[in-house]
């Protein structure tokens, strides 16, 4: 089996890239005969390039392939007055592997802020039930869906681990619909790329356990919160005790690992474990705002003080 996979960054974020590369290749390529890493370049400087390059070398079944995207990034983000990086739409464009690389039946969608810590080789021959895609529910999906106007029976999902199935999202034209739903909405998108995805897409898509995409604000509520509200994600409480104690994927949802800003233990200790081993372990810690300094010490010292109910158990 072949095992390929797709992320998306530019220079800002190619530390977080390096480490998630390396964690997916540490799970994977004992598990499968082949790792392929299709990175769509967003504007990743060739150094950094030639350093990804190296990381992936020290495992000899794996490959990583850089994919040009910029100019179409560029003509989607002309489509709408997006405040976000035009590199967020990237996972868009999975199409654009096809032209380079055939065979290519699935990919499995990380962003570079999701750290894997199982292997998900069966993400790569689950049955997808005839869907295009497969995800995660968003842990806000309550609020998103209404925002967006979307029916109570559809489900939100978090567009940070996708399962795509190559054959149908080419042919159902899925890149090309919701780029015309960028294009045409008029509701104020919060996450455009997830927004969209989730509303053009939400009759072809498969819903996945929690442990492939174990988001921030999951990991960060202990269980007896988690259960009180259980009604804001279509999950059990039992379902989410089993992605606490299993998780296969750690999404940190935009909170910077490297700072530990924001991050909870369980993402501070899978975090602390491929920073030792990745190429990128030398990388020193910085912090946007002095403001954000003060809030990591004051949450730490809390944490300690008071004890974290999140640990594995």
């Amino acid at each position: 089996m072949t095992a390929d996979f797709l992320l998306v960054s530019n220079d800002n974020y190619v530390k977080n890239l390096g480490i998630c590369c390396f964690s997916i290749l540490y799970n994977m390529c004992s598990e499968v005969n082949k790792v392929r890493l299709f990175v769509m370049d967003c504007g990743i400087s060739e150094p950094n390039k030639e350093r990804l390059r190296r990381q992936t070398q020290r495992f000899e079944n794996a490959e990583i392939i850089f994919c040009d995207i910029l100019s179409r990034l560029d003509e989607i983000a002309r489509s709408g007055d997006f405040s976000w990086h035009p590199s967020i739409f990237g996972r868009l464009l999975a199409g654009e592997i096809l032209k380079t690389t055939p065979d290519v039946p699935r990919l499995v969608y990380l962003d570079c802020d999701a750290l894997m810590d199982k292997p998900v080789t069966e993400l790569f021959s689950m049955d997808m039930q005839g869907k295009c895609l497969a995800a995660v529910a968003d842990a806000d999906e309550d609020c998103r869906k209404k925002a967006l106007g979307m029916p109570d029976e559809s489900v939100y999902i978090n567009s940070g681990v996708l399962v795509i199935d190559m054959d149908a999202w080419c042919r159902r034209n899925a890149e090309q619909r919701i780029i015309e739903f960028l294009r045409q909405s008029r509701i104020e998108l919060s996450f455009p790329d997830q927004d969209a995805i989730s509303f053009v897409m939400s009759d072809d898509m498969k819903i996945i356990p929690l442990e492939y995409n174990m988001m921030w604000m999951i990991c960060d509520s202990d269980i007896p919160k988690l259960v009180r509200n259980i009604r804001h994600i279509p999950y059990s409480a039992d379902e989410i005790r089993h992605a606490l104690h299993h998780m296969k994927i750690c999404h940190y949802s935009g909170h910077d690992m490297w700072t530990f800003y924001g991050i909870t233990p369980i993402q501070a200790r899978i975090f602390k474990k491929y920073r030792k081993l990745c190429d990128w372990r030398d990388e020193k810690r910085s912090f946007e705002t002095p403001l954000k300094f003060i809030l990591w010490v004051m949450k730490s010292v809390k944490r300690i003080l008071l004890g974290d109910m999140r640990r594995d158990g």
